[in-house]
């Protein structure tokens, strides 16, 4: 399947949704960034510019494509992620049916629950900076391995 994610800049924080509110979600109880499903027919910006108004009412522009992360979990199941970084938005931010949204600052998040490999890239997506490929593979929530192409 293929996402996208994105962490919108404010100040020194981002924006963080952290997911309590769905059944049967793989993200439960972790602070992730705002995207979701690529449609068919639209490309990763796009997506990204309607996951981020549908799950946070802002209105992104530009949203600057850092880099793609592919995760696979032991039990075969595989993402294609796409990440943007994100400063430019208008609006006001709502309430998600997904999860509670927060601003954060890095070292704040990193003291919340999150997946481990996302450390890998945010690093990057702190100092908007492009990584190339990730590859993390996950054996339920541990990190088992790593790849990283520039």
């Amino acid at each position: 399947m293929k996402f996208t994610v994105g962490y919108i800049k404010r100040d020194d924080e981002f924006l963080f949704l952290y997911r309590n509110k769905k059944k049967n979600d793989i993200n439960k109880g972790k602070y992730i960034g705002v995207g979701g499903h690529i449609e068919l027919g639209e490309t990763p910006e796009e997506c990204m510019v309607r996951e981020a108004y549908e799950e946070t009412g802002l209105k992104i522009e530009n949203p600057n494509r850092l880099g793609t992360v592919f995760y696979e979990q032991d039990d075969g199941y595989t993402e294609e992620m796409y990440v943007f970084y994100i400063d430019k938005y208008t609006g006001e931010l709502h309430e998600s049916d997904e999860g509670e949204l927060e601003y954060m600052t890095p070292e704040e998040f990193y003291k919340n629950p999150h997946w481990i490999g996302d450390e890998l890239f945010l690093k990057y997506v702190f100092e908007n900076r492009k990584f190339g490929k990730f590859k993390l593979k996950y054996k339920a929530d541990e990190l088992v391995e790593v790849e990283h192409e520039q």
